[in-house]
């Protein structure tokens, strides 16, 4: 066997691992009368107590954070990677239901883990998923370290300015609804259509890039692992369903005839208000000492889906005191050298600046 098949073979039998293919099914109800399945990864340290929940991006993969598992075991954390409707082996559903579908899931799986509280992170497309999580599902957040991390939070062309995303919105949906074709054609051929779907599509059509950069304290083994995965992720998601990636894109532009596809709230500037109230009756009907809502965020220093300017001031501005109240914690970042769609690379160190923080935490 050459070195270049015994590497492959390597991958083949890292993204093989039975934890990151594992499903569930949700029975029949009043909504549906036929059963839900859904395929999610379980991985990093097993345990019930120290969890994050994992809202993926664009491409709403369960594949797309398994290169950390290491890094998860390493801090004594357990991530629990949903595939979004219409990604995988999870069944589709249009736009106006994938956030209700999206929250029975999420506490139907945690139910049927024996996981009662989690942290959560998401990742662009998924802090719309994360803040539903919040706002709706607030008491599965750990009740000594209540956490929330956003990473290049999802922010509407309306506010971002970012002219590609405002001419994505003028398409019909019948076009946008079928972006998963456009996603198979890129990874097939390439071809013109690869510099302009790149800022619809996001996270999918550049995995595999690296740089030479690494923050401090990274392991540069873990990362040169990692480098070795990513070229076969992206091929692993399209062989299986992502009918859901026109979907998602159709929520995320919130069309007009449409302002229920983010949840009851709408949008950023109408949430924050929605938490700050709910913290505050939470504080104030407490016996015992309530431990505050902490939000972390961390843009990107060059983002092509938010912009680096009046998409995150905008988001800031959303979060300001007199807005978020004084029993929730808010602070973002710039992470240095980074891009959009590579914040959570092993190298930028960020997912171990957050999994530090739940560790040490709830270790005490």
């Amino acid at each position: 066997m050459t070195d270049g098949s015994r590497r492959d073979a390597d991958v083949s039998r890292y993204l093989d691992d039975e934890r990151f293919h594992r499903t569930f099914t949700l029975p029949p109800n009043g909504n549906r009368s036929t059963e839900f399945k859904v395929t999610y990864a379980d991985f990093g340290h097993d345990n019930d107590k120290d969890v994050i929940l994992f809202c993926a991006p664009l491409m709403g993969s369960r594949l797309l954070l398994t290169t950390q598992d290491a890094l998860a075991r390493k801090h004594g954390v357990r991530v629990i990677s949903p595939d979004r409707p219409g990604f995988g082996g999870t069944t589709d559903v249009p736009p106006s239901d994938r956030v209700r579908v999206w929250l029975e899931i999420v506490e139907a799986l945690l139910q049927h883990l024996s996981i009662r509280h989690v942290s959560i992170v998401g990742y662009s497309a998924g802090t719309i998923y994360a803040l539903n999580v919040l706002l709706n599902l607030r008491h599965l957040l750990h009740p000594t370290y209540p956490y929330i991390a956003l990473c290049t939070p999802w922010v509407h062309p309306s506010h971002s300015g970012v002219i590609s995303l405002k001419l994505a919105g003028a398409l019909p949906d019948a076009v946008v609804g079928n972006f998963d074709r456009l996603a198979k054609f890129i990874q097939n051929s390439g071809g013109p259509a690869l510099s302009f779907s790149s800022d619809l599509i996001g996270n999918i059509t550049s995995l595999p890039r690296g740089t030479g950069f690494l923050a401090p304290g990274v392991d540069s083994d873990a990362v040169a692992l990692e480098e070795s995965l990513r070229p076969q992720i992206f091929p692993r998601i399209t062989a299986e369903s992502i009918r859901g990636l026109g979907q998602d894109a159709l929520l995320l532009l919130k069309r007009a005839e449409h302002p229920e596809n983010w949840g009851t709230w709408g949008d950023h500037d109408t949430l924050v208000p929605l938490l700050a109230q709910a913290e505050n009756d939470r504080f104030a009907a407490a016996s015992e000492p309530v431990s505050p809502l902490r939000v972390d965020i961390f843009f990107a220093d060059a983002d092509h889906m938010i912009g680096t300017t009046a998409g995150p001031a905008w988001f800031n501005n959303c979060w300001r005191p007199e807005q978020r109240g004084e029993h929730l914690q808010y602070n973002s970042v710039v992470v240095p050298k980074t891009a959009h769609d590579h914040i959570l690379e092993l190298r930028y160190g960020v997912l171990e600046r957050i999994l530090q923080g739940i560790s040490d935490h709830q270790a005490t």
